[in-house]
């Protein structure tokens, strides 16, 4: 319902009082630039590039901070307004290096984009440029200060969303930068690699560690036996990607296009899904048994892990200590190796959507007498890149069914691309475990897609609370609240450290489109229904 209407560009427009502008000019199909503006966060006006003109008024005025007026005219494309965008977007790349050819988000850059569409040929602003250094400390994120513009976006999201601040802005005027404290290096920082700032980044100040290099280099060497993982929630973001809709062989076409790379042998991570599941419903069963009051956590996301070493070291009592399915499927590989190859000639490589999987690979518990569970971790965004570079058409190749280790995963090795999926699946696993094989199992889920979920499950005589929560600031606020009330009807917590759980996770394809992680959670859900279906037909 709308409460009046304004004039945009000689069009009359209803309005809902106590909205911002932009919001009101985009929902009625104005286009209007920015940089700093995020869909939920309040708006900051960093960037200026939202600016617009309104009759009466002398200035140039933010559509994201400016609430609507009654009675407004508001021009959004006037000379004045698109000289004004035209020389932001001008001093913006005056300081902006001029690599885009090397450049990994070169196509996908939103300065770029807007540099385009300003219709910029030419540098009109010339002076020192400001000097930074790139800082390659992280074993999972990569940054560049010399691309940031400065739009504030990667701090907000590390500060509000993840609650951990491990970038923020520092000096001031033109000399103002994002940088860790004390100007040191990531890796010294509070940082929990879950790669959030990667995907709000309008640039490439922020980037994963690239593991390319070596996989090519161990692909090249013919001492080794090269062999990859993909997780199934990769399987359904590539398809997601490249539209591709679900079929049972959906993953074949990601195994065809590795082999084709030069892979040795490309296995499915759901068998370390279903172990990895399998392993929690067992602790949660013991902890029942013992009448714990300490709610189980859970223990497969390596960004939640490394918060709660750092900053609820209280709560370390509760968690799972399993891990995750792809060190537990590494472990694996490298303990009964593949066709007699000694584990020093094993590189193991996995696909996922995680930034944060490249620094569980480097954690000390993951590598024995100098051998790595895990050597090497592709993120879909390098995955897509490496198979570019091979000329591979991921769409239209001819795909082969996944190689076999240990064993296929099973259909609910896809609930853990998704937030609450994990949850659902270990409850499964504890009504198998502990459960009436006669008694149906029931898992409800709430409508509603986004914030904090919970279920209750009758199994046997008693009732066990599930909760499933994603990002860590509903994390942290969820748990928090949970302890202090003292809840004793909640027994698991899953907690995944990006928003929307994998779906949604820092390795995903970089967009700014609020349905991708939906999408990639409805393909994790066909697919696990077609997976039931064809263990049904035997």
């Amino acid at each position: 319902m709308m409460d009046f209407d304004i004039e945009v560009n000689s069009r009359r427009i209803g309005v809902q009082e106590g909205e911002t502008l932009l919001t009101a000019l985009r929902r009625n199909g104005f286009k209007v630039p920015t940089l700093c503006h995020m869909n939920r966060f309040t708006p900051s006006g960093a960037c200026r590039l939202c600016a617009v003109e309104v009759e009466g008024k002398r200035d140039l005025i933010t559509s994201c901070s400016h609430p609507v007026e009654a009675g407004m005219k508001v021009f959004t494309n006037s000379q004045r307004v698109i000289r004004a965008r035209k020389s932001l977007v001008e001093l913006l790349l005056s300081n902006h290096p001029d690599d885009c050819l090397y450049c990994q988000r070169n196509g996908n850059c939103e300065l770029q984009w807007l540099a385009e569409e300003m219709n910029v040929k030419e540098r009109k602003f010339f002076g020192e440029k400001n000097r930074q250094f790139p800082d390659h400390s992280s074993t999972s994120v990569f940054r560049d200060p010399a691309k940031c513009v400065l739009c504030a976006r990667c701090v907000r999201m590390c500060e509000e969303i993840q609650l951990v601040t491990a970038i923020d802005f520092i000096s001031r005027g033109n000399t103002t930068s994002v940088n860790s404290a004390f100007l040191q290096g990531l890796n010294v920082s509070s940082c929990i690699n879950c790669g959030q700032c990667i995907m709000v980044c309008p640039t490439a100040a922020l980037l994963d560690i690239s593991h390319l290099e070596k996989v090519q280099a161990a692909l090249d060497n013919p001492r080794k036996t090269v062999v990859f993982s993909v997780s199934p929630s990769v399987i359904a973001s590539v398809a997601e990607h490249f539209g591709i809709k679900p079929h049972k062989g959906l993953g074949d076409n990601i195994v065809s296009a590795l082999k084709k790379c030069g892979a040795d042998k490309v296995f499915g991570l759901g068998f370390g899904c279903d172990v990895n599941v399998m392993a929690e419903a067992g602790k949660l069963k013991d902890m029942l048994a013992e009448g714990s009051k300490f709610p189980l956590f859970s223990s497969c996301c390596p960004a939640w892990v490394r918060y709660v070493e750092s900053f609820r070291p209280e709560w370390l009592p509760g968690m799972a200590g399993v891990r995750s399915p792809q060190q537990l499927f590494g472990a694996m590989l490298k303990a009964e190796g593949i066709d007699a190859v000694v584990p020093e000639d094993l590189f193991h490589v996995t696909v996922m959507p995680c930034v944060g999987k490249k620094f569980e690979a480097s954690r000390e518990e993951t590598t024995h007498k100098g051998i790595a569970e895990v050597d090497a971790v592709l993120t879909i965004r390098e995955f897509l890149r490496m198979i570019r570079t091979h000329g591979l058409d991921l769409a239209h190749i001819e795909g082969e069914p996944a190689d076999q280790a240990f064993g296929p995963g099973s259909a609910a090795s896809w609930k853990l691309g998704y937030t609450g999926g994990k949850a659902e699946a270990v409850a499964a696993e504890l009504h198998r475990l502990s459960g009436d094989p006669g008694e149906p199992f029931k898992f409800n889920v709430p409508k509603n897609f986004a914030g904090k979920r919970e279920s209750r499950v009758k199994i046997g005589k008693d009732t066990i609370g599930f909760a499933w929560v994603s990002g860590i600031a509903e994390a942290d606020a969820f748990i928090e609240n949970l302890l202090k009330e003292g809840r004793t009807d909640i027994h698991y917590v899953e907690v995944m450290g990006c928003p929307g759980g994998c779906a949604g996770g820092g390795g995903q394809p970089i967009s700014r489109h609020p349905d991708k992680p939906r999408n990639r959670k409805k393909i994790c859900q066909e697919m696990e229904r077609l997976s039931t279906e064809v263990n049904k037909n035997g």
